[in-house]
């Protein structure tokens, strides 16, 4: 009997109705972790070559993560794979909540969807049932109301991953939801599960696969924990405002903060999550402003930022949750400008739709929040094509009656928040031309429009900059799911964590605008990244402190995986997903805007004079990838 996974896979042909349970042997599993190393084992595999993402031929994965369920410390992650009907090319999307150790707990590994519906549709899956049920009352429900009523008719222990109006009228912006607002929300999945007319899958699990090591997991596990155990510091509540001050003499001294001591962090997520540091960012320059075209400082400045930013968020609160064995809980419910209640707005989301386009009021990202999670959009992709529509405008690029009586001014924010619903439902004239991203919207305008589109591959790009951190404009054009800060966590490379995978290499954390040495880190960073994910564990982890995945994952399994053999397998995995794409006809990098680029310079501010040089860093990243070749079989 395997240790550590369960070495059952499900693959379910909506087609047919056919439900099949495959045991992939340990090798397969010793090679790709399992997870989302298993998902792109079994979709390069499995989806030929120019399958019709919205077509039956293309599969979507459900994937928990070898230690999600687990019990370890942040192991509530999974992630849904196909096609990316968005891009074309190799989709993914990662995913916190509880869906994904209740799908593990049901005695699964993964989940393969086929086929397509005649009619809307539900899976259900437990550890003795996986039935298709007829999903006719639920279509047309958003993704709160799905969840409330599949939990009322089975059961309020039942984990729902669905999808909302969105997904059903397959905009290409849609995600697939669980827990009323945490989203698989990138590549447009949500529009896959839509076109195979499955809205929803449900699952039903606690059981955990036995462990190799039960006691060494513990005490890992144990040590690990006692990070968390220290409450908050009053003085951590202070901290946001303090730096607020400094932040001005910061910038003008060139210096560019990095996280701080491990504690401090740990407090900051606990009381704030990732929305702390949204005026931060603005000010150093990291955070987009006016679609690309601002300057934090001058034109979002500290006084309209801060309002978007931690306490200015938090005083919202309800109350604090977390994912599955989140030890931080960095989510919260709040109350709702119109009294009712929904998730707190994540940073990408208060700067997609606050300096993104002007706009420093939270009530309306709140609101836009809410459509979105509700209607099962990523908060990313509408924002920023919120803000190519309000710079069309101003250009005078827009048919006349394209938006209707619409009014579209930056930081208008009835006009942004009408049109966040008018995307969301896909009405037509600019919501419909929306819907499916600025790519297509772009096209439908003419050549100068493409200009302004921000996107990679069809990916609209997220809330960090690569003028301010170059390593995550790397990640946006090289990763095979282009256009995701997730690829390179964001541009960081210094994070204790990574130092052992970079020495394997004789490299240390590189210089900020070094960019030969930054691909070379990158080429080691991104796929370990990836073998990390197929843990199914959270990224945040790993900016507190050391977790101790290979403890883990040798504790659960007994293989004995070193430093050496993890980042193989991360090589292997994205060795594939690239050759995934290249079987598809696509380019081993995506083309960046000229914005993001810095082309030509910013003239003033935090990032004044900087233009990336793109290409030293691809070609440091692909020689550093390709070092040790490896086949699929490796």
């Amino acid at each position: 009997m395997p240790h550590g996974y369960w070495g059952k896979v499900l693959f379910v042909d909506l087609s047919t109705g056919r439900v099949e349970v495959e045991h992939p042997p340990e090798a397969v599993y010793r090679s790709y972790l399992g997870g989302y190393g298993l998902g792109v084992h079994v979709l390069y595999e499995r989806v030929p070559a120019g399958a019709d993402p919205l077509g039956p031929e293309n599969v979507l994965g459900f994937l928990p993560g070898l230690l999600t369920g687990s019990g370890a410390p942040f192991s509530g992650r999974f992630m849904v794979v196909a096609r990316s009907p968005l891009t074309g090319a190799w989709g993914d999307a990662n995913c916190g909540g509880n869906f994904g150790p209740a799908l593990r707990g049901a005695g699964y590994d993964g989940l393969f969807v086929t086929g397509a519906s005649e009619r809307p549709t539900y899976l259900y899956v437990d550890d003795e049932h996986v039935e298709l049920r007829d999903a006719a009352d639920l279509w047309g429900l958003d993704t709160v109301e799905t969840e409330q009523a599949l939990r009322e008719r089975l059961g309020s222990d039942v984990r729902v991953a669905c999808i909302g109006p969105a997904g059903e009228q397959r905009s290409l912006l849609a995600g697939i939801v669980n827990d009323g607002g945490r989203i698989a929300a990138r590549c447009g999945l949500g529009a896959v599960m839509g076109a195979k007319r499955l809205k929803a899958v449900v699952a039903r699990g606690k059981a955990r696969p036995p462990l190799a090591d039960p006691q060494g997991f513990k005490q890992a596990t144990a040590d690990y924990r006692r990070l968390f155990r220290r409450r908050p510091s009053p003085w951590s509540r202070r901290v946001p405002t303090l730096f607020r001050r400094l932040l001005p003499l910061l910038r003008r001294l060139g210096i560019r903060p990095s996280g701080g001591p491990v504690q401090m962090v740990i407090d900051s997520f606990r009381i704030y999550g990732t929305a702390a540091g949204t005026a931060a960012l603005v000010e150093l320059g990291d955070a987009p402003v006016r679609n690309w075209t601002g300057i934090g400082p001058r034109d979002f400045p500290l006084d309209r930022s801060a309002r978007l930013s931690d306490d200015g968020v938090v005083q919202h609160n309800l109350r604090a949750y977390g994912c599955h064995s989140c030890p931080v809980a960095c989510g919260a419910i709040v109350r709702l400008p119109d009294g009712g209640t929904g998730h707190k707005p994540e940073y990408e989301t208060l700067a997609a739709f606050g300096p993104l386009v002007l706009n420093d009021d939270l009530a309306v990202v709140m609101r836009c929040n809410e459509i979105c999670n509700r209607a099962g959009l990523d908060t990313i992709s509408v924002g920023v094509a919120v803000a190519f529509a309000l710079e069309c405008a101003e250009r005078g690029w827009l048919p006349p009656d394209l938006a209707g009586e619409l009014d579209l001014q930056w930081g208008d924010g009835q006009a942004i928040v009408e049109l966040t619903r008018r995307i969301a439902a896909r009405r037509p004239g600019l919501g419909a031309w929306l819907a499916d991203g600025v790519l297509r919207a772009a096209a439908r305008l003419g050549p100068e429009a493409r200009e302004v589109a921000m996107h990679a591959g069809g990916q609209e790009l997220p809330m960090h900059r690569g003028v301010y951190e170059p390593g995550v404009a790397l990640g946006y054009a090289v990763d095979p799911a282009p256009g995701r800060h997730s690829a390179t966590l964001s541009g960081m490379a210094d994070l204790a964590p990574f130092a052992p995978y970079l020495a394997l290499h004789g490299l240390r954390p590189p210089g900020r605008y070094d960019y030969e040495a930054k691909g070379r880190a990158f080429g080691v960073i991104i796929p370990l990244l990836r073998a990390y994910d197929s843990l199914g564990l959270c990224h945040f982890a790993l900016q507190m402190g050391e977790p101790p995945f290979l403890d883990w994952l040798n504790a659960a399994t007994g293989w004995g995986v070193d430093e050496a053999e993890f980042l193989v397998i991360g090589r292997r995995i994205q060795h594939l997903r690239h050759a995934f794409n290249r079987r598809e006809g696509l380019p081993d990098r995506f083309p960046l805007p000229a914005r993001e680029r810095g082309d030509p310079p910013q003239e003033e501010g935090p990032t004044a004079g900087v233009t990336l040089d793109v290409e030293s860093m691809v070609e440091a990243y692909f020689k550093t990838l390709s070092t040790e070749s490896l086949t699929r079989d490796a």
